[in-house]
């Protein structure tokens, strides 16, 4: 962990959702923490939980949602911001970047007035002028060529990778701590994903916003995240420092996704992780990688599902109780197989 105080830190967090088939347990006992200023990347495949993390870092759940644990932001808990308050924190603390930006601007209103309207919501003091000019300082800020022509256009009139750009713009007009960015890249084609992981660098180097980016494509992750936290069926499997997670994974499931990421080993075949992941229905009783991994044991079945620090790497943790326990990482099995 970074000595730069915290602005996220998830403890021991529960995400439970009553279905007709039972509860679904969506997050299970998630804890990680985010330095001010830091990209960190949730990364994992779809339905690990990256997604519902940062949901329920903004109360975005679905209704009926049940939250177990907390979650502070600049130290301050969330779970009891109601009404103005709660907007307040969504408009000016923590902003989200989805997936697919047409789903965050209404299609029959200008881009301009859409801009504008986020960032009187972030500061009421602001007039339409003002909040004007701010809207395509912002828009210059994040590369939309004349700004002042776009403006005035319409959602359906711009390019998918210029709509995410525009997006971002949105967020920024109120000045937020916490950039959540939700798989942001992956509508978008190869060259437009580039530069907009380039622009999120800059936005972090340049005016220090902390930025949690979550996603599947591990070659975002190389790309762009300080730290690493991997997801695995609902809960964390492993954290730590991007660049030491990827040369020597300390949990069976980190390992596998990365052996089965295209591209990434030239030449060799591709190796898919065998089985499914659990239902979110399903109760697990210790590892929740268990029935997938090659490398279980007896004592999978009872482990506790969290993660502990991993002795001599500072920074890191992992919930692999091989690992925790000291017999025969998984990094040094990969290593030496």
């Amino acid at each position: 962990m970074s000595d730069t105080p915290d602005i996220l830190r998830l403890d021991r967090v529960g995400v439970g959702l009553r279905t007709p088939g039972g509860t679904a347990d969506l997050l299970r006992n998630v804890s990680f923490s985010v330095a001010r200023g830091e990209i960190v990347a949730l990364a994992g495949e779809s339905g690990s939980g990256k997604s519902t993390a940062l949901l329920a870092v903004l109360r975005l759940l679905a209704p009926g949602a049940q939250v177990s644990g907390s979650i502070l932001v600049d130290g301050k808990d969330i779970a009891p911001l109601r009404g103005r308050e709660l907007r307040a924190f969504r408009s000016r603390t923590a902003r989200m970047v989805f997936q697919d930006p047409w789903r965050a601007l209404h299609p029959m209103h200008s881009i301009g007035r859409q801009l504008t309207e986020s960032a009187r919501a972030a500061d009421p003091t602001l007039s339409k002028e003002a909040a004007r000019t701010l809207a395509g300082d912002m828009l210059a800020r994040v590369g939309i060529p004349d700004p002042g022509t776009r403006l005035r256009s319409y959602p359906h009139e711009v390019s998918g990778g210029q709509l995410q750009r525009i997006v971002i713009a949105m967020a920024l007009v109120a000045s937020p701590s916490l950039l959540l960015c939700d798989e942001p890249t992956t509508a978008l084609d190869v060259t437009t994903q580039a530069q907009i992981l380039e622009l999120l660098q800059e936005l972090n180097r340049d005016l220090g916003i902390t930025v949690v980016l979550a996603t599947h494509d591990l070659d975002v992750i190389a790309d762009i995240a300080d730290r690493l936290v991997v997801m695995y069926a609902g809960s964390v499997a492993e954290e730590g420092p991007t660049g030491q997670v990827m040369a020597r994974p300390e949990h069976p499931y980190t390992r596998s996704l990365l052996q089965a990421a295209p591209g990434r080993r030239p030449g060799e075949r591709l190796r898919a992780i065998a089985g499914r992941p659990p239902s979110p229905l399903e109760v697990i009783e210790g590892c929740p990688f268990a029935a997938r991994c090659e490398h279980r044991t007896s004592i999978c079945a009872t482990a506790p599902n969290t993660t502990v620090p991993i002795a001599g790497e500072p920074g890191r943790r992992s919930a692999c109780v091989r690992v925790t326990a000291g017999t025969a990482p998984p990094s040094a099995e990969r290593r030496s197989g």
